[in-house]
């Protein structure tokens, strides 16, 4: 069995990947668990419309007066159930004035015991609709375990909800103020069966919206519905029975909807484990959108989590997806970012000698000089502009389901990495998953908040990001703040006090007392700064991973804590690794990066992509491969020998 999408891009069951005896009858992926009703059309099951007034929201304190319901077969109307209900209690008068019942009228009316029994059997095992079905229901459910020891378990369909996803533009989503958007009769509001009888000609013509949107069956519904009840109610698409002969090694899992389209992908370490959580309900409605839309699944292994990782930021370019992986796991999202403001930058480009450190106007991203001749980020290009372009958008994007189109006006930003920043609101110091800009970023860190305060701290002693100050002064204190996150800041207290001392005392005499201020207060918090942000500069060195498999190294070179290139080497040849000729090829375009931590970062959403993902493997790894810092290997470092 094969799935195709809109761009004839074939995507085969994961588990045609297993051995050829461990192969399963297609139809097993789907969970078997769920009605074959639900493949029907809504006109093709039995349905009852119906509406409860009552005394309060509350069943444990509040009592039923009014039960009005029509019976549907066929999509035709087969019965009605109307009835008052003596609640044995005084009716308020705000209920009185609202449902137009009094006490005189419901003195002779049935009990609610009287009556339950008959209007159960009434429904049978149909599936019912209201209007804010919740409500009507939990009276439903109460009573079942009052009266008869027993679980409601009828599914049910709420217009409200339905109209809420589906018709977000309805003015009024209240039930007169649905019918009125449909131009259909408004009937004596809060008298039971009226309503029962307005939900039902709503409902039909909610029905109408949802076949031109391509929803037809009672399962489509019910996922545009997406409550938490009828989630629990549908349960996983993936049939969890299946999950035990997928492999738990390394690599990609993709899952498929209904309409066989990617909707949601992931690296993993265990793509078992993976599989598994994507056969549990969890505790977020958006995730558990994906899950219960499931219809199928694939995998691809890797070798390790790290060419796992790599292969889904490619793939995360090309899709368009509601939920990004990145964001759902909360990876490396504690990153502190430090950027250089607009005006500090036009003033670099301006009068680039004037500026203590290099900030690059044209940047060229690597593609490196791979001994397999493997280049594993071919979409890296040479940016023109950097100040102005950060990343490339790709063209080719999987189509996303109509119910996701739909509903994407009631969806949040939750889930979506957003790499651009505004500039206006935004201050020059965050803490979160990287943004685009140009500056520097640190972590990510244990205890973001505390980080975030000692940070802003530290910008009130050495202010950078306004202009009270010169541009010189304004440089000045940013290089002392990433010296001291950096931990050099001894060379930077060094550099100024050399300065100092070529000051003419006379002349500069007030230059001269900044810098003995700058000298003494950078000083004053060195020693803190040194002993907690230390380990959380970004990285450079190398991740070294053996591939058993195909009897070799696979070598990421990270430059700074993003992975800059990759690369393999046969294991026969391990002895290369020692040879500095080989050390300095691989890192010969990235040396005076690695050396110049004062230099800026320019961070393009590959850089951010690049930088969390090798963030998530080094927190992650669990024993996977070896990362050997490049400090540790850098007497290998020659360019006489190349």
């Amino acid at each position: 069995m094969t799935f195709q999408n809109k761009h004839n891009r074939s995507f085969k069951p994961g588990f045609k990947t297993l051995r050829k005896e461990q192969t399963l009858p297609t139809e097993i992926i789907a969970n078997p668990n769920r009605p074959q009703w639900l493949s029907q059309l809504p006109a093709q099951i039995d349905i009852v419309f119906f509406d409860l007034e009552t005394t309060g929201g509350n069943p444990q304190n509040s009592s039923i007066i009014e039960i009005g319901a029509i019976k549907y077969k066929q999509g035709k109307e087969v019965g009605r159930f109307e009835t008052l209900v003596n609640p044995r209690r005084h009716i308020p008068s705000i209920v009185q004035k609202i449902t137009h019942i009094n006490n005189e009228m419901i003195k002779n009316a049935p009990t609610l015991e009287d009556i339950f029994d008959d209007f159960i059997n009434f429904i049978g095992d149909s599936v019912i609709v209201a209007h804010g079905a919740q409500g009507d229901i939990a009276y439903l459910i109460y009573h079942m375990k009052e009266l008869k020891n027993l679980e409601f378990k009828n599914f049910y369909f709420c217009t409200h909800l339905i109209v809420s996803n589906i018709l977000p533009e309805a003015p009024s989503k209240t039930l007169s103020g649905v019918a009125e958007y449909f131009e259909i009769p408004v009937l004596d509001a809060h008298k039971a069966l009226d309503d029962a009888e307005m939900t039902a000609s709503v409902f039909w013509k909610l029905l109408e919206v949802c076949e031109k949107n391509g929803f037809k069956t009672c399962e489509d519904i019910l996922k545009i519905q997406a409550d938490a009840e009828t989630i629990r109610k549908l349960g996983p698409g993936i049939n969890p029975s299946i999950v035990e002969i997928v492999p738990t090694t390394p690599g990609l899992l993709y899952i498929l909807n209904s309409h066989h389209e990617i909707s949601y992908i992931t690296a993993s370490a265990n793509i078992r484990k993976s599989l598994q959580q994507m056969t549990e309900i969890s505790l977020d409605k958006e995730m558990n959108r994906i899950i219960v839309d499931a219809s199928g699944f694939k995998f691809e292994r890797t070798n390790n989590l790290l060419e796992s990782l790599i292969q889904e930021k490619r793939e995360l370019k090309r899709l368009s997806l509601t939920i990004d992986p990145r964001k759902s796991q909360s990876r490396s999202e504690n990153f502190l970012q430090i950027f250089i403001p607009e005006d500090m930058l036009e003033y670099a480009r301006e009068f680039p000698h004037k500026v203590p450190f290099i900030i690059s106007q044209h940047e060229e991203i690597h593609n490196g000089d791979f001994e397999e001749e493997e280049n594993y980020f071919e979409d890296n290009k040479i940016n023109n502009n950097l100040y102005a372009t950060f990343g490339e958008q790709d063209d080719s994007i999987i189509p996303i389901t109509k119910t996701r189109k739909i509903l994407s006006n009631s969806r949040t930003d939750k889930f979506k990495v957003l790499r651009r920043r505004n500039h206006e609101n935004e201050s020059c110091i965050r803490i979160g998953h990287l943004k685009e800009g140009i500056g520097y970023c640190f972590g990510p860190f244990a205890q973001p908040k505390a980080v975030l305060q000692e940070v802003q701290e530290l910008n009130n002693l050495f202010p950078f990001e306004f202009n009270n100050f010169t541009m010189q002064e304004r440089f000045a204190h940013l290089r002392v703040i990433i010296s001291l996150l950096n931990g050099n800041i001894d060379l930077e207290i060094k550099k100024i006090e050399r300065e100092n001392k070529k000051i003419q005392a006379f002349k500069n005499f007030s230059n001269y007392l900044r810098n003995l201020k700058l000298i003494k207060d950078a000083t004053h918090v060195s020693d803190f700064f040194q002993s907690n942000f230390i380990g959380n500069i970004p990285k450079s060195g190398i991740c070294l991973i053996s591939n058993n498999d195909f009897k070799e190294f696979d070598i990421a070179v990270v430059v700074r804590g993003r992975v800059a290139k990759k690369t393999r080497l046969p294991f026969e040849q391990g002895e290369r690794l020692k040879s500095p000729r080989y050390f300095t090829r691989l890192f010969e375009n990235y040396y005076d990066e690695i050396i110049t931590p004062l230099s800026p970062i320019i961070f393009t959403d590959d850089h951010c992509s690049d930088m969390e993902l090798f963030s998530y493997w080094l927190q992650n790894k669990k024993g996977e491969g070896e990362w050997v810092e490049f400090s540790e290997l850098e007497p290998l470092f020659n360019t006489t020998l190349l």
